[in-house]
């Protein structure tokens, strides 16, 4: 019995547990360890998954029907016949006539227009593409006339006579003469002066009339004289009732 009871105490002791050892703390470098570990795994997984899209996205890029394909390359392979137009703003029709049919083009100038008038617009324009043969038109105006200034002054006093008084042609050459103008820019003067000779014929009428009477022969006769012809006598003597 008194085994049984010192041998108690002992039963107890090794049915009791045993005091818990405490954990070992993790040192600085087994935690950066195990974060370069983890970065690494993040890495390699973000890398798969991109990288199996990129590859996906590329392909679709470049991937090509074969008809739009064969298309392409059926337009590619069609020569251009097509040429430049040339640029001939500036140049005269005879110039712009050259130029264009050098270039395998033709021109078009409207009715009147000279070969020495000066290109003022053209369709198409130039640098444009046109088939060889396609039409150029083009509107020229007139060169600004160069005049001697014997011819200037000739002019602008066969104007100033005009506006005094009818004249006839030769009347007004005749006048341009006297003032000391050869004949040649007498002539001219008067032939570029702007006047119209039935007009002229029809004022000077007027004035005689105004004057004093006449009958209508006398009147023709008075106008002949003044070195009006005879069609513009005839106008000038309706213009006044004759």
């Amino acid at each position: 019995m008194s085994d049984i009871i010192s041998n108690a105490p002992a039963a107890d002791a090794a049915r009791s547990p045993s005091p818990q050892q405490p954990r070992r703390k993790l040192r600085w470098w087994q935690w950066a360890l195990i974060a370069l570990g983890a970065l690494i795994v993040i890495s390699l997984i973000g890398s798969a998954l991109g990288g199996g899209g990129s590859d996906d996205a590329e392909a679709s890029r470049t991937s090509t029907p074969a008809a739009v394909q064969e298309a392409t390359e059926a337009v590619a392979a069609e020569p251009d016949t097509t040429v430049a137009v040339p640029e001939v703003v500036g140049m005269t029709v005879a110039e712009a006539r050259a130029q264009l049919e050098a270039g395998g083009l033709t021109l078009k100038v409207g009715v009147g227009m000279g070969e020495d008038w000066l290109v003022v617009t053209q369709a198409p324009v130039g640098g444009q593409k046109a088939e060889p043969g396609s039409e150029v038109s083009v509107i020229a105006e007139a060169p600004e006339p160069v005049y001697s200034l014997a011819q200037q002054n000739a002019i602008s006093k066969a104007r100033s006579y005009l506006a005094l008084t009818g004249f006839s042609r030769t009347g007004l050459i005749g006048q341009l003469e006297f003032e000391g103008f050869s004949t040649e820019d007498a002539t001219f003067g008067a032939d570029n002066a702007g006047a119209d000779w039935n007009a002229e014929a029809a004022e000077k009428a007027k004035s005689y009339l105004d004057m004093t009477s006449f009958s209508r022969d006398g009147l023709y006769d008075q106008l002949a004289f003044e070195g009006f012809t005879d069609p513009e006598i005839q106008f000038g003597l309706t213009a006044v009732g004759y």
